[in-house]
């Protein structure tokens, strides 16, 4: 067997079933760096906007697997890999360490896209 997979089949595993993905491949968040002067003061701000709004969060204690369980609210380096139902697919964006991950389609493949996931713990 493969060792990568001996690895993983040694951690907590679960199969999440029928996951509707929305999220937009474009959406982006954008960092703004705003400039204020009050009297002879100068104030720095950084601001990080969602101009899109078709961000899609998915956190673990959302998520119910195959055996109609809720997952745990955190999951040791968590692992994902998507599973797709069809010719259409989505991907993980970025994670959110240890509570969830985002997730997108791409913008050509329609509103939705169903796809199943597998999530490992990976561990320590």
């Amino acid at each position: 067997m493969n060792t990568t997979l001996a690895y993983l089949r040694g951690r907590r595993a679960w199969l999440v079933e029928n996951l509707t993905v929305w999220g937009s491949d474009s959406e982006t968040d954008l960092l703004l760096a705003i400039v204020e002067v009050v009297t002879s003061e100068k104030r720095v701000g950084l601001w990080r906007v969602n101009p899109g709004r078709n961000r899609q969060a998915v956190n673990f204690s959302d998520l119910i697997d195959n055996r109609g369980n809720y997952l745990p609210a955190v999951i040791s380096k968590p692992a994902v890999m998507i599973l797709p139902q069809g010719a259409q697919s989505a991907f993980v964006k970025s994670r959110q360490g240890d509570t969830g991950f985002t997730i997108a389609k791409n913008d050509g493949d329609g509103p939705m896209v169903m796809v199943d996931l597998m999530i490992f713990e990976t561990g320590l």
